[in-house]
């Protein structure tokens, strides 16, 4: 994990197992962020919402992305897997938390994609795992943000969303 600031932690989470099908990669993914209880029964997430889907429901959303997922040729898992951490005194709304999604996802180029979030109190820290599916719905194009060097973008973003909404050091 990368702390900017001291204020918001952001990850990105690599892709993992990729002798399974995306199908299997996608879909697990969507259930873990979207499960109401943790490993241990504890509470895990408390909201989440969608950007860009045609279905009303997760179990369309799913069936959705994973559908746009399996268009993508080249990329093995051409969904992505970020994670927004707040401090453990700092618990941002869910109109702080949609703000600062749609925030990364235009400083990413990834507007109009495909994204799940889920925030999580499972931990110390209120956090939100940001899914965004990088084959983009019109053109089926696989989107490599900032041609693969994402992660110094992404703290750039980071540090505007802290500016904007205010979020206090550690």
């Amino acid at each position: 994990m990368i702390s900017w600031g001291k204020k918001i932690i952001l990850k990105k989470f690599k892709r993992t197992n990729l002798s399974r099908t995306k199908r299997t990669m996608v879909g697990g993914l969507f259930d873990y962020v979207l499960a109401e209880k943790d490993e241990d029964g504890k509470d895990k997430c408390v909201w989440s919402g969608a950007l860009n889907f045609i279905a009303a429901t997760r179990k369309g959303q799913k069936a959705e992305m994973i559908s746009l997922a399996e268009e993508s040729i080249k990329s093995r898992m051409p969904v992505a897997h970020w994670m927004l951490s707040w401090n453990e005194d700092e618990i941002p709304t869910e109109a702080q938390v949609t703000e600062a999604v749609q925030m990364f996802l235009q400083g990413m180029g990834l507007e109009g994609h495909q994204t799940l979030v889920a925030v999580h109190t499972n931990t110390q820290n209120v956090h939100a795992h940001i899914l965004v599916n990088r084959v983009h719905p019109d053109t089926l194009q696989v989107i490599q943000p900032h041609k693969g060097f994402d992660i110094e973008a992404a703290h750039k973003i980071v540090a505007l969303i802290e500016k904007k909404q205010g979020w206090q050091p550690q």
